[in-house]
């Protein structure tokens, strides 16, 4: 038997289980703030300790939100009464409630709103991540609508869908809090929503009374961290998390992420004298209401750190969901290869979805540019289909989300791939970033972008940037093997490691590096996000004042871009003249 066999051969059904149930029974209702949460994070904290972990309940503060209460009715073309649940940091109504017509508007995206007036009016949206529901909030109050309705996805189950609409990633600043949508918000059945659909898209004009309220209030919370200190043969660490906020009774979302995390965490103790680097385990607050307050927070106080010393960042959330046939992964570029041949080595997994990873639920660490994995048994694209886009099953953050929803043999493969991730990553001499790829990737969405508006501006000079640090630092890695000294390993894998921050800085995000973007930001589905206003610079009369301020600002997002290429051949230069393999 093996080395990488002998640990994962260590996972524990009935330890896994127990964690996921312990959870479900005494800390049904984990929301941020709640008993339930502060409960539950005692327990994590006391699991850790008996594991040997150096750990820290730490407390801080989030902007949060209590949901109350809502009532709907249509009043006009027909009345009809309907269930509903009150989103999170919403604008609440008057205690009478107000009276709204109704748009329908698809998806919520801005090509939605094209030519319809939604001033001071509630549109009704289909949820979905395109986009996902803080920025379809965010785009309905930059529109002037005074409200949202949020319809389920999956099909016929009568299940409301909890929802927060905060569209500021983490706590907001004085610069950030005028972002928050102020707006009102309540979620409805597919069912119902599909009701209202028909009424609105018949071409009558659809009223509705709505009472809702919900708190905007800054409350205590509390994150488990726990330090698995390793042989000391290297001072960088693993950040391995998964939140322990959650929609009551949230078992697939997220007890089982947390059974796997602590999992994880007991096998890893007991070989902490193998392990070269060492692990820190934290359980996420605030990534349910607040948008990933907890790892915004943890990643602004412990910046330093992380930017020194972080080598890798694997989020673990929604393990072990029932019914679920392919492994699915959320990659950095510079890491996928790496996750694949894990997962691939693995005669538990059938069939592997590679993606690259997007800014989303609690990516908080692009701005540093810590790479990161996000993997979990996922549906087939046919499945995700069939329940209108709902990823993690019909009952994701409703009441359904029972102790039915997850599936123990699922829950073990997922926790044994992911461990063997992390015990590889923590013994790799040389770190196993490959930027090929993720070079090749930048420059052909730069080439692409420059074939389609080179005429209005001018990017063959950043192709050349992108072409030229991705050939400097292939040179470098593929000399890698040829390295023994460990002192010389060291300079190494700290070369990879600031280029990997200087890359996904630039590429996967479009606030400056110690800012978030908010919540599910438009322009991060763009092919380069700082260079996302091209379409609308190509659609704009030149003469104008509009077309003015936008080139302007493209122009100094290009010139961040092609400053961090400099960069990376500056870094590869100095690399390879003074540490020459």
């Amino acid at each position: 038997m093996d080395n990488i066999e002998r640990i994962i051969n260590e996972v524990n059904k009935e330890k896994v289980r127990e964690t996921v149930e312990w959870l479900t029974h005494n800390t049904p209702y984990r929301l941020a703030g709640s008993y339930d949460e502060k409960f539950a994070a005692e327990y994590i904290t006391d699991r850790m300790k008996q594991y040997g972990l150096e750990v820290f309940n730490q407390e801080f503060y989030t902007y949060n939100s209590n949901p109350v209460s809502s009532e709907l009715e249509i009043i006009s073309p027909i009345a009809i009464k309907m269930d509903s649940l009150p989103c999170a940091h919403i604008k609440s109504t008057s205690e009478e409630g107000e009276v709204f017509e109704v748009v329908y508007l698809k998806s919520g995206s801005y090509d939605d709103y094209k030519g319809i007036d939604v001033s001071g009016k509630m549109v009704l949206v289909e949820v979905s991540y395109s986009p996902p529901v803080p920025e379809k909030a965010r785009i309905a109050s930059s529109m002037k609508a005074a409200g949202i309705i949020c319809m389920n996805w999956g099909n016929d189950e009568e299940v409301i869908c909890n929802r927060g609409l905060k569209a500021v990633w983490g706590n907001p600043t004085q610069n950030t809090l005028e972002d928050i949508p102020d707006i009102t918000g309540i979620s409805i059945t597919r069912k119902d929503g599909l009701k209202m659909k028909e009424l609105c898209v018949s071409g009558q004009t659809v009223k509705i009374k709505v009472k809702a309220e919900a708190s905007r209030e800054w409350s205590k919370v509390h994150q488990p961290l726990g330090i698995l200190h390793g042989n000391g043969k290297s001072e960088q660490f693993i950040l391995v998390a998964s939140h322990i906020d959650a929609w009551m009774p949230g078992v697939t979302c997220n007890a089982t992420g947390n059974a796997t995390n602590l999992e994880i965490c007991r096998i890893l103790a007991k070989h902490k004298d193998e392990l070269d680097r060492d692990i820190y385990f934290v359980f996420w607050n605030g990534h349910e209401i607040a948008e990933a307050s907890g790892s915004t927070w943890f990643v602004d106080n412990n910046w330093n750190l992380i930017n020194d010393k972080c080598i890798g960042y694997i989020n673990i959330d929604s393990t072990g969901v029932r019914e679920t046939e392919i492994f699915e992964i959320k990659a950095s570029d510079e890491l996928i290869e790496f996750a694949e041949r894990n997962a691939n080595d693995s005669v538990e997994i059938d069939a592997i979805r590679a993606m690259a990873l997007k800014k989303i639920g609690d990516q908080s660490f692009m701005g540093i540019g810590v790479p990161a994995v996000a993997q979990r048994m996922s549906y087939t694209q046919e499945v995700m289909d069939r329940n209108h886009g709902a990823t993690l099953g019909w009952w994701n953050h409703t009441c359904e989300d029972g102790l039915d929803k997850y599936d123990i043999e699922t829950l073990y493969k997922d926790t044994r791939v992911t461990l063997s991730l992390i015990w590889k990553l923590a013994q790799s001499h040389i770190l196993p970033y490959n930027f090929k790829k993720k070079f090749e990737s930048m420059e052909d969405r730069v080439m692409a972008l420059a074939q389609k508006y080179g005429s209005d501006f001018e990017l063959a000079s950043l192709c050349n940037e992108v072409s030229e640090a991705g050939k400097a630092v292939e040179l470098i890695q593929k000399r890698a093997f040829k390295i023994t000294d460990a002192a010389r390993i060291e300079d190494y894998n700290r070369f990879v490691m600031i280029v990997s921050r200087l890359t996904t800085n630039v590429f996967q995000t479009y606030s400056e590096k110690y800012q978030q973007d908010s919540y599910g930001y438009t322009k991060l589905s763009a092919m380069v996000p700082l260079l996302a206003d091209l379409d609308t610079l190509n659609s704009l009369d030149k003469d104008s004042f509009e077309y003015g301020m936008v080139v302007t600002q493209l122009v100094k997002n290009k010139n961040r871009i092609s400053d961090a290429m400099k960069q990376v051949k500056d870094f590869a230069y100095l690399y390879d003249k003074i540490l020459r393999i």
